[in-house]
């Protein structure tokens, strides 16, 4: 009777004992991205822009996605649902006229509270575009 029991506290403890690890993931604040003195920035380019499908999944009406150049703020997107692409991002960057730095864009996901930045970067280009209405620039996106 004594090893039954034994048997039986050994058993509780592994199973008890050895939970799976839950993956857990850092959950962001909505961001409150805005161009600072936009009247300093005279040159602009246009981007045109999507989310993964796999992520696209997620998106609500509060996703945003946002400009940067050096880690300052330059463009802030404005969201239009596209019958063939889904979630389209037109984004005005800004910039100075010496600039002609990195591109680089974040993505906030409103119904996870998550934030990525696009793996891919693009140069600034005085009235430049990158991407259309028909055919947006899908993001590769990574966690930042």
């Amino acid at each position: 009777m004594k090893q039954l029991k034994i048997i039986v506290a050994l058993a509780l403890l592994i199973v008890g004992g050895c939970s799976k690890d839950e993956e857990t993931f850092t959950t962001y604040p909505a961001p409150d991205w805005s161009i600072l003195a936009p009247e300093q920035l005279p040159h602009s380019f246009t981007a045109i822009v999507a989310v993964p499908e796999n992520i696209n999944i997620y998106a609500t009406d509060g996703d945003k996605v946002a400009a940067f150049i050096n880690d300052e703020c330059r463009g802030v997107g404005t969201l239009v649902k596209s019958e063939n692409s889904g979630n389209v991002y037109y984004v005005t960057v800004r910039a100075s006229d010496t600039e002609n730095g990195p591109i680089v864009f974040r993505y906030y996901n409103a119904r996870l509270s998550y934030l990525y930045q696009a793996t891919q970067s693009i140069p600034f280009e005085i009235d430049g575009t990158y991407g259309t209405y028909d055919s947006p620039v899908i993001m590769e996106l990574e966690n930042l």
